[in-house]
C-alpha cells in the first residue's frame, strides 16, 4: 500500500469509528429519553383515570341539578319563593 491508501484507509476508519460512536450515544439518549416517556405516560393514564372519575360525579351531579326536585327544594331554601296558593309558615 502505498503512503496516501494508508491515509484514506486510516481516515475512513477514524470517521466510521467516529459515526459508530455518535450512533450509539445517540441511541443511548434515545432509550433514556423513552424510559423517561414511558414513566410520565403511566403519570399522565393515571391522571387521566382520576379525572374521569371526577368527570362521571360531577355528571350525576349535574344530572341531578337538572331535576325538577332540586329546582324546587333550592328555589324553596335559598330565593324564598313559594307556589301561588301557598302560604309560608316561619317558626320562631
Amino acid at each position: 500500500m502505498t503512503e496516501k491508501q494508508k491515509k484514506i484507509t486510516t481516515i475512513c476508519t477514524v470517521t466510521g469509528i467516529i459515526l459508530l460512536l455518535i450512533s450509539v450515544i445517540s441511541l443511548i439518549v434515545n432509550i433514556i429519553s423513552l424510559v423517561s416517556l414511558e414513566g410520565r405516560k403511566a403519570e399522565l393514564e393515571a391522571r387521566s383515570a382520576e379525572l374521569q372519575e371526577i368527570i362521571d360525579s360531577n355528571t350525576d351531579e349535574i344530572t341531578y341539578r337538572n331535576t325538577e326536585e332540586y329546582i324546587e327544594r333550592y328555589a324553596r331554601e335559598y330565593l324564598n319563593m313559594k307556589y301561588e296558593d301557598e302560604e309560608v309558615y316561619e317558626a320562631e
